[in-house]
């Protein structure tokens, strides 16, 4: 029998049915397993919730929770659910078109072992699954991993703990698509006065998308949540 590890896992997902199906094989390689798995199926008009519960039912010695929701109202919305749901102390983050690296789970939650009280999450590494030019320069320049400064920890491979999560209020509902309400979390998380680390093996492959127009519209998301965080952080300042 696998060993466990005592952390929650959160997945939201969104008409991503076969990237979805390639990172929950590579759930099942993991060693060791999440305590739990939660994954948040954001309204797919795809066949998304048919193979989560078909994945459910393949029990695989993890706690699955499956939830489907019956309106598109976007990650962060989704990641907040996960939260109440979640039953550990730790609650970690991926996105559904990564494929996770099989010590992935032990690599994340080391720093716990020392940890400084204000220490209240942890990023991992971001590597491209395909190596193309526009998944190069997202690797090249780290672009989803936390900044050497860590100023906020990307979501796509990162941990929590719950209980600052809930203090905070989690996820800003009103990023409503995804790009910039990481920052906007983890800025308010700063703001107490938290702390965050990273590790340079606890490492997801990213499936970044090859097409120009895509990239585009990724960087016009970042930038517009970018901005939004930023506004919120000033005028909460200001309350």
């Amino acid at each position: 029998m696998k060993r466990h590890i005592q952390v929650s896992l959160v997945i939201p997902t969104y008409n991503r049915l076969m990237k979805l199906f390639r990172l929950l094989k590579s759930l099942n390689r993991l060693t060791p397993l999440p305590d739990e798995v939660i994954i948040i199926d954001d309204h797919s008009t795809d066949q998304t919730p048919e193979l989560l519960k078909r994945w459910k039912d393949l029990g695989n010695g993890i706690c699955k929770k499956i939830v489907l929701k019956d309106q598109n109202k976007g990650p962060a919305h989704s990641r907040n659910i996960g939260i109440e749901l979640a039953s550990n102390k730790l609650v970690a983050f991926i996105d559904d078109d990564v494929v996770i690296k099989s010590d992935w789970v032990e690599k994340i939650t080391a720093p716990l072992s020392n940890a400084h009280k204000s220490l209240v999450g942890v990023g991992g590494v971001v590597n491209a699954f395909k190596k193309h030019i526009i998944s190069q320069y997202y690797v090249i320049h780290n672009i989803l991993e936390a900044p050497i400064q860590l100023n906020y920890l990307p979501t796509v491979n990162c941990f929590f703990k719950k209980e600052h999560l809930m203090e905070v209020g989690g996820f800003d509902d009103n990023f409503l698509f995804a790009g910039g309400e990481d920052t906007d979390l983890c800025l308010r998380l700063k703001k107490r006065g938290f702390f965050f680390d990273k590790v340079q093996d606890a490492i997801v492959y990213h499936d970044f998308s090859p097409n120009f127009i895509d990239f585009c519209h990724t960087w016009l998301r970042y930038g517009k949540g970018t901005h939004l965080a930023i506004h919120n952080l000033r005028r909460d300042s200001l309350d």
